[in-house]
């Protein structure tokens, strides 16, 4: 292709994604879009001199819609990826795959400072914070004078009544204890700088509720520094048994009771809907994710289901992914109503684990050939990682992800560790799949 044409074609694109974004969204998507579009065309090897146009000018908009969360109803604007497809004639899955490849080649993620709206400029969590020279992110504001601040490792000797060296000495004895003599000092030195680092404190209660939420120091603190505590306020000081799974489920709860009991009912009426939102909730949400898991573990498969219903009715939003363990029980259950109604309610759902989940419905559901061969092959197009693992040719790593991207074998590896018993108890769902591929 000259460079007339790929510049015409340039500009027949510029011109599709400008008329969508202003006439179904706004003018500034429609200059953000362009603006990728015009970076596209600057690239050595321009990639839109190949493949149809409509998926291309689709795949922009698309891209630039899910780093700003238009497919989020709770945002505006807001659009369905099926609106943006149906009007350029294009399929999700292409469109989808082609977006992420427009993503990795620039290395576009949520807020970021060339493609993102004002909204989320204004309303980027990292906004004002810094990185400490210890590497870790903290509040700009704690280095203003006067500002009186904290550290975590103050906040946990003073909740749970010990000095802090006593702290410290608790927290290495339990990382040595857990990691065994496998570690390298830089680990503890970066846990250490952790729980050192200056917060403001009258921000203690959000950063215990981080700690909490996704550190490994969080079992420190449970295992360990509150072990003298007689009795407790608030479930986040409570003490976690793991050594045994049924005094687990019956602590978990009584932590749950401690916090339904101070909050009230009016509390629960007030927040549903919007829960995880408030930082305070969120222990208490991982706390009935933890014991749902245990008592599926513990055969109590009910109750569990149930409880993580109840979870996404306090939260329909569904920030902890409580989905992606639901629907895996319920196909396990063979409760395949249920799946499918999961499906349909998160029906903007664009990952494996949905795409999968479809396909195994859809088999177990004896659909027709044709549609089966379909949605597998929108399944491999999300993400062709998937059926190594599913099939047994490639086996799970011992430690999971502790983050994955869409697409990537690290997604396979998390969806195959949730996904491996519903599928590999159907004999005949495997058989399919192995034909498939």
């Amino acid at each position: 292709m000259s460079k007339k044409e790929i510049k015409d074609k340039e500009k027949q694109l510029l011109h599709m994604v400008e008329s969508f974004s202003e006439e179904h969204i706004n003018k500034e998507y429609a200059e953000i879009c362009s603006d990728l579009v015009k970076k596209m065309g600057r690239k050595h090897e321009v990639p839109f001199k190949r493949g149809k146009i409509e998926i291309w000018a689709s795949a922009v908009v698309y891209a630039i819609g899910q780093i700003n969360f238009l497919f989020d109803k709770s945002f505006e604007p807001y659009m369905t990826p099926d609106e943006i497809c149906d009007y350029f004639d294009t399929k999700k899955s292409t469109v989808s795959s082609k977006a992420k490849t427009i993503r990795d080649m620039f290395k576009i993620e949520y807020y970021d400072e060339e493609f993102s709206t004002k909204h989320m400029e204004e309303n980027n969590p990292m906004k004002n914070m810094v990185f400490t020279d210890s590497g870790f992110i903290v509040p700009k504001s704690i280095f203003n004078d006067g500002e009186p601040v904290t550290s975590l490792l103050e906040i946990l000797a003073e909740r749970s009544g010990q000095d802090v060296e006593e702290i410290e000495e608790l927290i290495t004895g339990d990382f040595i204890e857990e990691r065994g003599e496998n570690f390298e000092d830089s680990e503890l030195q970066q846990v250490m700088d952790l729980i050192t680092a200056p917060i403001p404190k009258d921000m203690e209660d959000e950063f215990m509720a981080m700690l909490l939420d996704g550190t490994d120091i969080s079992n420190t603190e449970s295992s360990s520094i509150f072990d003298n505590h007689d009795d407790v306020e608030l479930f986040d000081d409570y003490v976690i048994d793991e050594t045994n799974p049924l005094e687990t489920i019956e602590d978990y709860q009584r932590a749950i009771d401690l916090f339904r009991t101070t909050k009230g009912e009016e509390y629960f009426e007030e927040h549903k809907g919007y829960f995880w939102g408030l930082v305070e909730t969120r222990p208490f949400m991982m706390h009935l994710l933890e014991q749902a898991i245990l008592l599926w573990d513990d055969d109590q498969k009910e109750q569990a289901v149930k409880q993580l219903k109840y979870i996404l009715k306090l939260n329909p939003g569904d920030n902890q992914g409580i989905r992606y363990i639901l629907i895996n029980y319920l196909f396990e259950l063979d409760r395949l109503k249920e799946v499918e109604d999961l499906l349909n309610f998160f029906d903007e759902e664009y990952s494996a684990n949905w795409a999968f989940s479809e396909l195994l419905l859809s088999i177990k559901n004896k659909k027709e050939k044709k549609s089966i061969e379909q949605l597998y092959k929108e399944a491999i197009e999300l993400n062709k990682y998937v059926i190594p693992f599913l099939t047994g040719k490639k086996k799970i790593p011992n430690y999971l992800p502790e983050f994955y991207s869409f697409g990537d074998e690290s997604e396979a590896i998390m969806y195959v560790d949730l996904a491996f018993k519903a599928w590999n108890n159907d004999e005949v769902a495997m058989n399919i799949l192995k034909e498939l591929s």
